[in-house]
């Protein structure tokens, strides 16, 4: 059964309620600034503390409700109840989606995600979304614990809301289903780590980690996405007074945002430490 809300609809959710709850969250939780209208953004953006991209591929699952589903009625998976969800990929015939985003979480690891929704109809997307809760209510998997697609047939990734676990299906192999709070941690104790790296260092690394990956023709486009920003900040209400620093650095993460979108097929956020103890050097 197909979900009543479309995929573009849950992605701007997602990011959106993400970036509100991160207002009002715990003490803990990271601040995610997205990278919004190509003219400024949606956060302030703090150059001197230390920075970790995140990359999301939004897919919008079909929601089983019948024993019949292949997953239960052939395979009998472990611990697949219906209702259940059916979060396709990519056919590796037509996409070599999927193979970019194992390659990029090579790259970036923990940090390249799947996101699915767990949430069954409309009238339950709104609900979450006013409490701004659509992440909360999303399963993420990881590109590489999925692994290589065995050949060209469709494959799906089956989850339920409440397992931890879910499968890679029509050849089943398990995969862990990280939650937003797993998600939190992690994110906590990897800006922990990079506590001596700032913004800048981590715009250098998302163009370093991304440009080799993407065709030639967006490598060779750089350049002129790069003016295309500058002429619309230019135009933006404001924009004359930021600081040459925070244009440059903010400047570098649209480009590589909208270089990885086109490229990649993904959504690019940064999170980044709200505790302001993060941000100094260790002695």
């Amino acid at each position: 059964m197909k979900l009543d809300f479309s995929e573009f609809s849950y992605g701007y959710a997602f990011t959106e309620n993400l970036i509100r709850w991160s207002a009002s969250g715990p003490s803990t939780a990271p601040v995610f600034p997205n990278l919004v209208q190509e003219a400024q953004l949606g956060y302030d953006v703090k150059i001197d503390m230390p920075g970790l991209p995140l990359f999301f591929q939004f897919k919008l699952p079909e929601l089983m409700v019948r024993e019949t589903a292949r997953e239960i009625s052939v395979l009998g998976l472990p611990g697949l109840t219906v209702p259940f969800f059916r979060m396709p990929l990519m056919r590796r015939n037509l996409s070599d989606q999927h193979i970019h985003l194992m390659r990029l979480e090579a790259r970036f690891p923990n940090s390249v995600l799947y996101a699915s929704p767990m949430i069954e109809d409309c009238a339950n997307f709104n609900a979450a979304y006013g409490r701004a809760e659509v992440h909360l209510h999303s399963a993420l998997f990881s590109p590489l614990g999925i692994g290589p697609l065995p050949d060209d047939d469709n494959h799906a990734v089956a989850y339920s809301a409440a397992a931890r676990s879910a499968w890679r299906c029509s050849e089943p192999r398990e995969v862990k289903v990280r939650k937003f709070d797993d998600l939190v941690r992690g994110i906590d104790e990897d800006l922990t780590k990079r506590v001596d790296r700032s913004l800048e260092d981590t715009a250098g690394e998302i163009r370093q980690g991304v440009l080799s990956l993407l065709p030639p023709e967006l490598r060779d486009a750089e350049a002129k996405v790069r003016d295309r920003i500058e002429t619309r900040r230019q135009a933006a209400d404001g924009s004359a007074a930021m600081d040459d620093r925070v244009r440059s650095v903010t400047t570098d993460l649209l480009v590589m945002r909208e270089l990885v979108r086109v490229g990649l097929g993904v959504d690019l956020l940064v999170a980044q430490p709200r505790d302001p103890k993060k941000a100094k050097k260790k002695s």
